[in-house]
């Protein structure tokens, strides 16, 4: 499972963290060595005036005991110096790691954040395409209902004025105004807003007439 948004930062966030611990610690370990250092330097400078001065009351045998003491004290200190500087390294190590790790990670989510603004892009274009050819569609509806209006109308127009005892033939055209180059006006009875749509639309054959009623 690829990872999320959300534990990308997370990591983002542990990485930087244990960045921050690390100066801190190599902060601190190289201010107590060289509090430690000058702390040692200082004692052997003592003790070195010390056995130049030679003064009452000790021995040689007592400085020679605590010049060993002093002897072991730097080997721990030393050692304690080796130990830290390796467990520094280990961490080092682990946070160039860490550091690749979310290089990859900030890729990965720069290449699905791509993807996804194309994705976003495509499906926006085809939801306007889809409106538009409803709303044409609607357009187109809409037209068709007040052509049939019109249609019956002129039906019931023609029924009513025809003289009785005769019989004629009534023509119902449904969308079938013919637009020419000398003919291309709006016609009476229609909208104005449909008119774009009616001159856009080829001409329709008409429909043949219907017998009239007895």
């Amino acid at each position: 499972m690829e990872p999320t948004g959300s534990t990308l930062d997370m990591q983002m966030e542990s990485v930087e963290r244990s960045t921050v611990f690390l100066r801190q610690e190599h902060l601190t370990l190289l201010h107590g060595l060289h509090l430690e250092i000058l702390s040692l330097q200082k004692r052997c400078s003592e003790l070195t005036c010390e056995l130049n001065v030679k003064p009452p009351g000790k021995s040689e045998l007592d400085l020679a005991e605590e010049e060993e003491q002093l002897e072991a004290r730097c080997l721990e200190v030393e050692d304690r110096r080796a130990e830290q500087q390796c467990t520094l390294g280990e961490l080092c190590k682990e946070l160039t790691h860490k550091g690749a790790l979310v290089g990859a990670l900030r890729a990965n989510l720069k290449d699905k954040e791509r993807r996804f603004l194309d994705e976003l892009k495509r499906r926006s274009q085809r939801s306007t395409v889809l409106n538009t050819q409803l709303q044409r569609q609607s357009e187109a509806a809409a037209y068709l209902s007040f052509q049939l209006h019109a249609a019956r109308q002129k039906l019931q127009h023609s029924r009513g004025s025809r003289p009785s005892g005769r019989t004629g033939r009534i023509g119902i055209v449904i969308m079938g105004i013919p637009l020419g180059p000398s003919t291309a006006k709006q016609p009476s009875g229609t909208p104005p807003s449909f008119l774009p749509f009616l001159l856009s639309r080829p001409p329709v054959s008409p429909m043949p007439p219907t017998p009239a009623l007895p």
